[in-house]
């Protein structure tokens, strides 16, 4: 019986190219086609490629199943192309999306922005209703008042409409009332349940996901049609799937009622065909690498299934940087993108080192070597003049390669560095390898992995030039180079299961948690997985794991555990706990089996393969190539001169056939690369399987040639990632919400003298110059006879440290051979340090909590557990604070043996010489920018709240003198006896902060960036108190600083300040009781606006200068005994001017605690407003009331059950006149 052939058709339409894959369902062999997208309308590209590849295999009759994935609606989000949209919150909520986590994702860049919500402020109403977090229904939803929302916004033009309301995730059924209610009175409009797409706590990320799910909706359903049609009119039949961001497929109504799930549908696709392809090619731990013109992409593949991160951002401001895109709560393959690819610019930066990214000259103009009006040098143009690319075949000759103007351009670059355009090459190449490797290394310490485990899946253009060198430096032994990848994603997209995700909120304890009820919780989630695989393709073999989101009590972190095998025991409820114990020691090196674990979210994957276990894919047929063997010279980092190697067209490799580098192989879209200690075989599917000899590393350059700007870029960048790595552990093994959320903390390495080498790119201001110097003190106080390489020093001393005593520091002494090198360290807020509830109440030190003085925490490896049992009797959550201290040891340890890798990679002494360099580049940028400036004396006060019974007044002269900076804060009042006076070393710290942002923002943190800086502050003033004095809440006087000295440089530099802002940041501490009676103890922050600057108007609710994180409603709702009833935009209390003030925000909170409760805040500018500049208005002053009255922020409250306090924050100040 003849047998009929049939194919699976892949589509992915990119941003320039659309690729289309058949895939033989009985053979693997594979027919590709790669045609121009066209982004007008994508489907014609696809009608476009189809006539080319369908002809191949007969017609479309012979596709059976057709699966596509697209950028489209990622790209409608970020050129602001959807459907007009309307939200619909609960009453005080709809303002949500612009007061987002109030962290900035640039501390230094005083005119940073953040995406414009895609709901304009006309267009987000709010309506009577509310729920509590137990899934209690408190006000019943105004079905009159919300038709008549819906009517207005109708009127409107709305076409879509979001609703989200806050505990939606718990209770749904308000949500699901307004989709009903919507659906039979508005029928043409389309609709968005937050509760559809997420079911987790954070009100501002699940109603930015809902909102732009609303948003793409309606073009989602237009194009899904319309790319069905041209399938249909090419007589494919087949039914039509659409590939989701978490690597899974799904069927079309479904892709049209949430096609939020598609927006990183293409990268997923790469990632998938790396875990499939590498998978038959018998590895299943992969890091798949994909390097393109503009950017890099990193997944990482365990157990063959790409790692998958709940959440992720859309639409940024500023592409590599956290924070500053719309955040998207759904389940997708986590791709970290890295500011480096062929189009990356080579550059000299302001430290005269070589930089090459992130800005990148994109394919228009491009490189110079593309002769389309490019003029800076890029990695491109580096890898040709190398030798590394073949201009007569670049991209299989679809460009006309200039080779002469790349050689100009890079010899250009070369003579600002003194150097030959082949070094200068050289450079931009080891540069952007080691950037790759760097980024890698810290994002796979986040996980708690090591490179070392992995093997290295290249695809793109540019990944097989850089693939070996990467991988050499991860440790990486192993490299797979699979065939065209440049059809990588199209490819896996016909490998793909059918996937589906499910998830939904708990939160509570596990002991509080029936089993019966687990199970029914977790068969109602496999039943609505179940019922989509089934509506995408018919099979009966649908495998489905069981996961939670679980966390010890009271810590910040969540782990998700696989507890699919707990329900198969005879004690779930401890099966579960034990699974996540089990995972806890794995990640952390510890757990607890005596703290309570909270049930946080149940989920659920469900998929089921669409093509059997034994296919293969492969290219349709080898290619006859004549004349393989040619050579040519290049250059590697090796050798000190061009040295001739064989050139292998792939095409013509045959299965077997093995190669050892140096060497170099070229096809269509890319060229690979072999170093001398490597190694590579084709398999029987056409991979280059490409072996690294792990060989003993060279001296790459001695001490003496550090200060070369290549080398030391390369050098500082490994010395930056370590300390990044260790922040990276820190964060992810805290325990507490003030690390985790807030990102209260630091790492830093110093060198034997403790000067500040490298700190950790996430350091909040106030620890650029305390920590540092916490190092000197620790250097003063132990000499370096009484230190060994075992050895954790430990303080929290408020005027050694960084200020306050819950920071508690933590110093390794680094040795290398027996001889001391240099010091990691770091310090971190502790969630409690005993003494009273913090507030500017108290007197004395002595009544702020425990007091570590300068001790080893650990003597030559040996834990002192004396002081641990004194630190564990003195603070009311033992747990998390040793939890917190442990993290803060962890990455001491990780900087450590990251810095002595480095030492003796490069057979370094120690970091004298490095330090040096360093700091001396910086310290000379530094004075650059300060001898810009005219010389001069520049004044400024301020006055702030004070005491009620005692203003406060900080005076500042700030004096320029050629390239020195001294600012002298003689004149300003005398320290009190309260909590509000601010050590030297803060006052220090906050100077700093304001003279780099304002001056030198770009310039990097170490001790050179100090040292044109004098601080001058009379001993007993409020910023330079003597001990005993109280100083627990510093901030309310250190945050002042910043703004002051702005309003001195205003008269100097008015184009780099700032009007005063809204800080200091106002914190509400609380301890009370619970509904089930269990004393709770927590602390959540509000921000205020920030000020307008000459440019554009402030902020508005911004964590500044302290860049703490905001906790979202719902999360302090289940953690605390107290109900968020209002968090709005506090509208027009921004001083007026020709640029506004940022505003502040207005909150109304119900302590709802079963016993009298505890408040105390940090709060201030309720007497003093935020000062406007050059004729622009002053903020609006802070108010703060519990029950209708006004208090006093400076004292502690008690408050009955039912409680109202009201928190308006202050605004920022304007800047300039309003005509």
């Amino acid at each position: 019986m003849k047998t009929t052939t049939s194919y699976t058709l892949g589509i992915d339409i990119g941003g320039t190219f659309t690729d289309l894959v058949a895939l033989n369902l009985s053979t693997g062999f594979c027919e590709t086609e790669k045609v121009l997208t066209t982004p007008e309308s994508p489907q014609v590209g696809v009608k476009n490629g189809l006539i080319k590849l369908l002809p191949r295999i007969g017609d479309g009759s012979k596709i059976s199943r057709v699966v596509h994935a697209t950028t489209l609606f990622s790209n409608s989000v970020i050129e602001r192309k959807g459907s007009k949209t309307g939200l619909v919150t609960s009453n005080g909520f709809k303002d949500t999306l612009e007061l987002r986590r109030e962290r900035k994702y640039d501390i230094y860049d005083l005119f940073l922005t953040f995406p414009q919500p895609l709901v304009s402020q006309d267009l987000r109403c709010e309506v009577p209703e509310r729920t509590a977090n137990t899934g209690e229904i408190i006000t019943k939803l105004d079905e009159e008042a919300f038709i008549q929302t819906i009517s207005k916004l109708e009127k409107q033009g709305v076409k879509s409409i979001a609703i989200s309301f806050i505990n939606a995730h718990i209770n749904p059924v308000h949500e699901q009332l307004a989709g009903h209610l919507i659906a039979s009175h508005f029928p043409e409009l389309v609709t968005t349940l937050s509760s559809d797409i997420s079911r987790e706590p954070g009100e501002f990320e699940r109603t930015s996901s809902a909102v732009i799910n609303a948003f793409i909706k309606p073009l989602a359903s237009e194009y899904i049609d319309q790319l069905h049609n041209v399938l249909q009119n090419s007589n494919i039949q087949a039914s039509l799937m659409l590939m989701l961001s978490n690597g899974g497929l799904t069927h079309l109504q479904e892709a049209k009622r949430v096609p939020v799930q598609l927006l990183e549908s293409g990268p997923a696709a790469g990632a998938l065909s790396a875990a499939l392809i590498g998978g038959k090619a018998g590895e299943n731990r992969l890091l798949a690498f994909d390097m393109g013109g503009t950017t890099a992409k990193l997944a990482i593949v365990d157990d063959g299934d790409p790692e998958v991160t709940f959440s992720f951002e859309a639409a940024r401001e500023r592409r590599f940087a956290p924070g500053s895109g719309l955040p998207v709560c759904i389940t997708t393959v986590e791709l970290v993108e890295i500011g480096a690819g062929g189009g990356s610019i080579a550059r000299k930066d302001s430290l005269g080192l070589l930089k090459a990214g992130p800005e990148s000259a994109g394919s228009v103009p491009g490189p110079v070597c593309y002769d389309r009006g490019g003029a800076d040098p890029t990695v491109t143009d580096a890898d040709l003049l190398l030798g590394y690319i073949d201009a007569s075949g670049f991209s299989e000759g679809s460009l006309d390669i200039n080779s002469a103007k790349s050689a100009v351009a890079l010899e250009k670059l070369g003579n600002q560095f003194e150097i030959s355009s082949s070094e200068i090459a050289l450079g931009i190449h080891e540069v952007v390898c080691e950037n790759m490797a760097m980024a890698a290394q810290v994002h796979l310490a986040k996980k708690g992995r090591d490179p070392r485990d992995y093997t290295l899946y290249a695809t793109g253009g540019a990944a097989p030039v850089h693939a070996c060198a990467i991988a050499d430096r991860l440790g990486i032994r192993r490299v797979i180079i699979p065939p065209a990848a440049g059809v990588g994603s199209a490819l896996g997209l016909t490998l793909a299961p059918a996937r589906v995700d499910r998830s939904v909120s708990i939160g509570k304890v596990l002991s509080d948690i029936k089993p019966l009820e687990l199970e029914n919780l977790f068969s109602e989630l496999e039943d609505e997985a179940d019922s989509v695989i089934l509506e995408s393709i018919q099979t009966s073999n649908i495998s489905k794991r069981r996961l939670a989101e679980l966390r010890y009590s009271g810590q910040g972190a969540v782990l998700v555990v696989d507890i699919t095998k707990a329900f198969s025991s005879d004690v779930p409820l401890q099966a579960i706990k034990d699974a996540f114990n089990e995972t806890h020691q794995k990640a952390y090196g510890r757990y607890f089996n005596a703290t309570a674990v909270e049930f946080i979210t149940a989920r659920v994957e469900a998929q089921a393969a669409t093509i059997i276990d034994e296919l293969q894919p492969k290219l349709s047929a080898p290619i006859k190539v004549e004349g393989t063997n040619k050579a040519r010279e290049i250059l590697l980092p090796q050798n000190e001169s061009y040295k001739k190697v064989n050139v292998f067209n792939r095409n013509a490799l045959k299965f077997g056939q093995k190669i050892t580098g140096p060497a170099v192989i070229e096809e269509g879209q890319s060229t690979t690369v072999l170093q001398h200690n490597t190694s590579v075989e084709v398999d029987p599917v056409g991979n280059l399987i490409i072996e690294i000899v792990d060989t003993e590393k060279q001296n790459k350059f001695t001490s003496n040639q550090i200060d070369n700007p290549i080398h030391l870029e390369i050098l500082w960048n490994k010395v930056i990632a370590a300390a990044d790595e260790a922040a990276a552990s820190l964060l992810r093994s805290s325990f507490s919400t003030v690390v985790r959320e807030s990102y209260d903390f630091s790492c830093v390495i110093t060198d034997s003298n403790g000067n500040s080498l490298a700190q950790a790119s996430d350091s909040i201001p106030s620890f650029i110059g305390t920590l540092p110097d916490t190092v000197k003190h620790f250097i003063n106080h132990f000499s370096s006879e009484n230190l060994s390489p075992g050895d954790v020093l430990i303080t929290n001393d408020p005027y050694f440290g960084t200020g306050h005593l819950p920071d508690i520091s933590v110093c390794k002494p680094l040795f290398n051979k027996g001889h001391l090198i240099g010091f990691s360290a770091s310090t971190a807020h502790a969630p409690d340090i005993g003494g009273k509830i913090r507030s500017p109440e108290p007197r004395e030190v002595y009544e702020e909590g425990l007091q570590i003085p300068m001790l080893k925490l650990i003597n030559n490896g040996t834990v002192n557990e004396t002081l641990m049992t004194i630190l564990r009797k003195n603070v009311r959550v033992a747990d998390q604070v040793e939890g917190d201290l442990e993290a803060q040891i962890s990455a001491l340890g990780i900087m450590e043996k990251r810095i002595n890798d480095i030492l003796n990679d490069y057979q370094l002494r120690d970091l004298s010489e490095l330090s040096k360099a360093v700091c001396r580049r910086t310290e000379l940028a530094t004075r650059k920018e300060i001898n810009n400036l005219p010389d001069g004396t520049y004044k400024a006060s301020v006055a702030t709240d004070g005491l009620s019974e005692q203003p406060i007044e900080i005076m500042v002269e700030i004096t320029i003198k050629e390239d020195t900076v001294t600012v002298d804060f003689s004149g300003s009042s005398q320290q009190v006896a309260k909590a509000i006076n601010c050590p030297l070393c803060y006052t220090r710290a906050m100077t700093s902060y304001a003279i780099k942002s304002a001056l030198a923002p770009e310039l990097p943190n170490n001790d050179g960036a100090l040292r044109a800086l004098t601080v001058v502050a009379p001993e007993g003033s409020i910023v330079n108190p003597q001990h005993p004095a109280s100083v627990g809440s510093r901030v309310l006087t250190g945050h002042y600083i910043p703004a002051l000295i702005m309003d001195a440089l205003s008269k100097v530099a008015p184009q780099r300040v700032l009007a005063g802002a809204g800080s200091p940041i106002w914190c509400v501490n609380i301890s009370g009781t619970n509904e089930k009676g269990i004393p709770i103890t927590g602390l959540f922050f509000f921000n205020g606006g920030m000020g307008a600057s000459a440019q554009a108007d402030g902020l508005s609710c911004v964590s500044w200068p302290s860049n703490i994180s905001s906790t979202s409603a719902e999360e302090i709702e289940n953690r605390l005994p107290v109900r968020i009833l209002k968090r709005a935009l506090r509208k027009n209390s921004g001083g007026v001017g020709k640029h506004n003030g940022g505003d502040g925000q207005i909150v109304e909170l119900e302590y709802t605690g079963v016993t009298d409760g505890v408040l105390a805040f940090l709060a201030d500018r309720i007497k003093t407003p935020a000062k406007g500049l050059s004729g622009g208005g002053d903020g609006a002053m802070g108010i703060l009331k519990i029950n209708g009255q006004v208090i006093d922020p400076k004292m502690q409250h008690i408050i009955p059950p039912g409680s109202l306090i009201t928190l308006a924050t202050p605004g920022g100040g304007g800047y300039g006149t309003g005509l």
